[in-house]
């Protein structure tokens, strides 16, 4: 029973493999699968598939031909067209190998864990950290895109599991971009952060080597002597205040 759960719900996009003959849903039989068992109840595999939507924040037509709104009678579920259904059979056999491997571990290590697609999905398709999300953009569109793209995650998706809110994700983000060179869009991703939590010692060491990385060792030790007044033991900045005064 476990490995037939298994099957159904690990996958990283939502496969609908209920085929139907014309003008009927639901089907009288599965048609085109190949993870999902033949013998599988038609009302089951629907059900699995709905959990997939609710898992990845989706609909139907996501990897099934059709259109929003559209009867599901209307959809052809049947077609393998669309590239997502194609991926997302690859991704259960993957994950189905994850739960088998889990089983084999020592007792007691593997026997209540379970891999599902919302374990790394959480409600998004594209399961992406925050930090990798707006590093990509603020790189690629410039840190107002960046900007406007955090805060309508972040109405949109706060108070949920999909994506960390917290002071380390923008952080890690300004962090990337200066490893990039992108330093303006580093530093208006820190004044957010600093909008956000305004209290933050670790945020202005993050401020402080992206100065350094910029080579103003001036606004650099001016950003780790902040982090100490706000944080009198954060170490880090006292050993990078250090390092500064020693430098010829």
């Amino acid at each position: 029973m476990r490995r037939l759960i298994a099957v159904l719900g690990i996958v990283v996009a939502p496969v609908l493999c209920a085929a139907q003959t014309p003008a009927k849903f639901p089907p009288d039989s599965l048609v085109n699968t190949r993870v999902i068992s033949h013998a599988t109840p038609v009302i089951l595999v629907i059900g699995t598939m709905r959990n997939f939507t609710s898992y990845l924040g989706v609909r139907c037509q996501y990897c099934h031909v059709g259109v929003e709104g559209q009867p599901l009678d209307k959809f052809d579920f049947v077609s393998d067209d669309k590239r997502a259904k194609v991926v997302a059979r690859q991704m259960m056999l993957m994950l189905q190998e994850i739960n088998r491997r889990l089983d084999s571990l020592p007792e007691g290590m593997g026997a209540k864990l379970q891999v599902t697609c919302n374990t790394c999905h959480r409600g998004t398709s594209r399961p992406f950290p925050l930090s990798t999300l707006i590093s990509d953009a603020a790189a690629s569109a410039g840190a107002d895109s960046a900007l406007r793209a955090y805060r309508a995650l972040r109405e949109r998706y706060y108070g949920r599991d999909a994506y960390d809110f917290g002071e380390g994700s923008l952080n890690i983000a300004a962090f990337r971009l200066g490893g990039l060179k992108k330093f303006d869009e580093a530093l208006a991703i820190l004044k957010l952060n600093e909008e956000l939590y305004p209290n933050s010692s670790g945020m202005y060491v993050f401020r402080g080597n992206i100065n350094l990385m910029k080579a103003d060792t001036t606004a650099a030790e001016a950003a780790f002597r902040e982090a100490i007044r706000r944080d009198p033991n954060n170490q880090e900045a006292k050993g990078r205040v250090q390092a500064i005064g020693k430098q010829p």
